[in-house]
């Protein structure tokens, strides 16, 4: 009887061994199944040329209505990057076709339409094997704009003599060498020969406190007219 019962456990032991086996076969194929048939993950990127930024800005140079903008597209499947060399790949703006073809990852274009403005740049892959794939981006363009730097707390100077500093962002040039500075302080047409970036204002000692310095600056690109233009109010207290 004893060994009745010591076969009936071991027969139990193996049973309940064989189902766990079974279950932890039927989990892994259905786990990998899923990743087979899961959908990959884009990778797009874009960057804009022939649009300035000042040395030492971190941010995204965004384009600016003139400048091309040059966009790449990858995908990503069980943590690994997808071979797209034989992959027909069409890139479109604002729904309309801009090019493509076999193994087309790197696109270059100019963006349509005036800035302000945002551009959809969409992605297509018609023949992918698990069936066709799209994947959409919003792009802003944006207007050259000017920032007058003025290292003043609350804007107020206090000696006889301040300097700020013209930076423009955004214009189509890769340098400032077609960009020209035209200062104005409290409407007067002033020039900086030594440096266009650059303005000193200087008052006489006679300057009561509470003194309104208005400055204006406009820069203008040679290469295409556009120009932007910005202001700053300053206060001198002695």
């Amino acid at each position: 009887m004893k060994r009745m019962k010591g076969r009936y456990f071991a027969v139990l032991i193996m049973v309940a061994a064989i189902g766990l086996a079974l279950a932890t076969a039927q989990t892994t194929r259905i786990q990998t199944a899923s990743a087979q048939t899961s959908q990959p993950q884009f990778l797009m990127t874009w960057s804009a040329l022939d649009s300035y930024a000042p040395p030492g800005y971190a941010g995204k140079i965004l384009p600016n209505q003139e400048s091309q903008i040059a966009a790449s597209v990858a995908l990503i499947a069980n943590g690994q990057p997808v071979d797209l060399s034989g992959q027909a790949i069409y890139w479109y703006q604002n729904g309309t076709l801009l090019g493509g073809g076999i193994g087309v990852q790197h696109f270059t274009f100019y963006p349509y339409g005036t800035a302000p403005n945002t551009i959809e740049l969409k992605v297509e892959l018609p023949n992918y094997p698990s069936g066709l794939l799209i994947h959409y981006i919003e792009i802003p363009v944006v207007p050259p704009q000017v920032v007058i730097d003025a290292p003043y707390p609350q804007d107020n100077f206090t000696a006889g003599q301040a300097t700020v500093q013209g930076l423009p962002y955004f214009f189509a040039t890769t340098s400032t060498a077609p960009l020209s500075f035209a200062w104005s302080v409290n409407g007067q047409a002033v020039t900086s020969a030594e440096n266009p970036q650059s303005l000193q204002i200087s008052l006489p000692q006679s300057t009561p406190a509470g003194y309104a310095v208005a400055v204006s600056l406009t820069i203008k690109n040679s290469v295409d007219s556009i120009s932007a233009t910005t202001n700053a109010n300053l206060t001198y207290q002695q």
